[in-house]
């Protein structure tokens, strides 16, 4: 969602590129000298993913390839915390937090949430220019559909993690919202229910790109990793 929106901006002033996202599947120029080359969008989002594909051995992610989005989580917020701030020191552990804490009342793999929402916001930096700021709470780019478009924005950390595990649970299974909960994600009804059980399921779903599952699992084989040698 929002990662190629945040790709195309960054991008923008060293490499001079010229893009169009008014429809999906309109070629992209890149602009080098009085070079003009053409360039697939599916290859623009392949460059997006690259910077979280590129330093994690293919074997590392074998365990990973048929991980269900529904399952508890490996991994606990401290930890999280810990791994986030390798990147981004101004981290909010409280995001953290939210996602282990909603993702528990969703039945929902929270740490792998977290680490898909650390593709769609740059490790939660939102750099590049992009629209979406971080007091929109929004974590995974819901109704970033376009160029420069904001998507929606909740009102507290809480209400954001929420709209995003939500979305998550509307793809992976057709259960009701549980016990309690209300529905925060603008998007969900627009979701095909069920349709994607597994982390592989959301290519060509909630990204129209073949790497959008290796980026994320890329970053949790890494947050393994991490975890596995932690030490406070």
């Amino acid at each position: 969602m929002q990662v190629m929106e945040r790709f195309c901006l960054k991008k923008s002033g060293k490499s001079k590129w010229l893009v169009s996202l008014l429809l999906l599947f309109i070629p992209l120029y890149v602009v080098a000298g009085d070079d003009v080359k053409e360039m697939s969008l599916e290859e623009a989002i392949d460059m997006a993913y690259d910077e979280y594909i590129r330093d994690v051995a293919p074997e590392s992610l074998r365990p990973f390839a048929s991980l269900s989005i529904m399952g508890n989580s490996a991994v606990g917020a401290d930890i999280i915390t810990e791994f986030v701030r390798r990147y981004n020191p101004d981290f909010d552990s409280e995001i953290a937090q939210a996602f282990i804490e909603v993702g528990h009342r969703y039945g929902i793999r929270a740490d792998v949430a977290l680490c898909q929402a650390i593709v769609e916001t740059g490790w939660f930096k939102y750099g590049g220019g992009t629209a979406v700021t971080a007091d929109c709470h929004n974590y995974c780019g819901l109704g970033v559909t376009a160029k420069g478009r904001r998507g929606a924005a909740f009102a507290s950390v809480s209400e954001g993690v929420t709209a995003h595990i939500q979305h998550l649970y509307a793809y992976c299974c057709n259960d009701d919202l549980p016990k309690g909960e209300r529905l925060v994600d603008p998007r969900f009804n627009m979701v095909n229910r069920g349709c994607a059980r597994r982390w592989h399921d959301l290519n060509g779903r909630w990204a129209m790109n073949n790497r959008y599952s290796t980026a994320i699992l890329s970053v949790y084989s890494s947050l393994n990793e991490f975890a596995s040698g932690y030490t406070r």
